[in-house]
């Protein structure tokens, strides 16, 4: 009679166990292995955790802590394709989007294709009286091999001196292998400090201006987190809690402020990589150069 109690308790017992066992497992976060370094403080890397603190659906593991070494943008890619990493975020092309599912939200509100150049200190004046295209074509541009931008420049036919590293393009560029290097707002003011032992500034008469979107990137087959990604997106910006953030964020905020983009000749570009899924038709999504930059 005891062996028979304790059987039937075991049975009773096992099922409440497996039950406990399924519902921790739906508890816990869906792991997401994300580009970079989770130290990294760029607006793009501090929105995603943002959005996925919101809940406890997913937690993020970016896939540089480990090594330390950054990995290359056809690295990414590739790992993207193979469902490797889940999420990447960079400026947008018609063979990205044909890759990978794109979330049509530009993350940096379109001030990646507004770009300032950097210069040698010697040549801060390079670009004083330049004011079309054609003036520009005069000038060597430094750009990464693979990244979307260089198409861009190369398509309006700016001379471009490619380079695999993005960190050997400074060196290349105090070196005189070519004349400038075109950044996206946000960028050049924390480069020119974090290669402060080189001698570049920040070139202050031109903008090179161009639609292009930074957005973020997954596996065309992971639908329910493209849709997560993109409906987190979209409560930011209804919220207003978006803009807030953007503009708010120290990298972008100190950019603004010494940019001084209202007095730049701006040299229009256009841009073959752009597809019919831009979202131009939403003017909340784009940074405009031209309005009050009080936020």
């Amino acid at each position: 009679m005891k062996n028979r109690l304790l059987s039937i308790t075991f049975l009773l017992i096992i099922p409440i166990i497996f039950i406990h066992s399924v519902c921790a497992k739906e508890r816990l976060p869906i792991q997401l292995n994300v580009q970079g370094k989770s130290t990294d403080q760029r607006f793009a890397v501090v929105l995603l955790k943002s959005l996925i603190n919101r809940d406890n659906k997913y937690q993020l593991n970016f896939m540089d802590d480990g090594t330390g070494i950054q990995l290359s943008e056809a690295k990414l890619h590739n790992d993207l394709l193979n469902d490797k990493i889940h999420i990447i975020w960079t400026l947008t092309s018609k063979s990205h989007e044909e890759k990978f599912q794109a979330i049509y939200i530009p993350i940096y509100r379109g001030m990646y294709g507004m770009r300032i150049p950097i210069v040698t200190k010697q040549n801060q004046n390079i670009f004083h009286g330049v004011k079309t295209l054609d003036d520009l074509k005069k000038f060597k541009a430094g750009q990464g091999s693979f990244w979307a931008d260089t198409k861009i420049l190369q398509a309006n036919n700016l001379p471009v001196v490619k380079e695999l590293k993005y960190i050997n393009l400074f060196h290349m560029l105090e070196g005189d292998r070519f004349d400038y290097f075109p950044r996206g707002i946000p960028e050049p003011w924390a480069e020119i400090e974090r290669e402060q032992a080189l001698d570049l500034v920040v070139e202050s008469n031109i903008m090179i201006r161009y639609t292009a979107p930074f957005y973020f990137f997954v596996n065309k087959s992971n639908k329910k987190l493209a849709s997560y990604l993109t409906a987190s997106l979209n409560s930011l910006i209804s919220s207003g809690e978006y803009n807030k953030m953007f503009y708010s964020h120290p990298d972008i905020k100190s950019a603004l402020n010494k940019a001084n983009l209202k007095q730049r000749n701006v040299i229009h570009l256009k841009n073959p990589e752009l597809t019919s899924a831009t979202p131009t038709d939403r003017a909340e999504l784009w940074f405009d150069p031209n309005q009050s930059l009080v936020h």
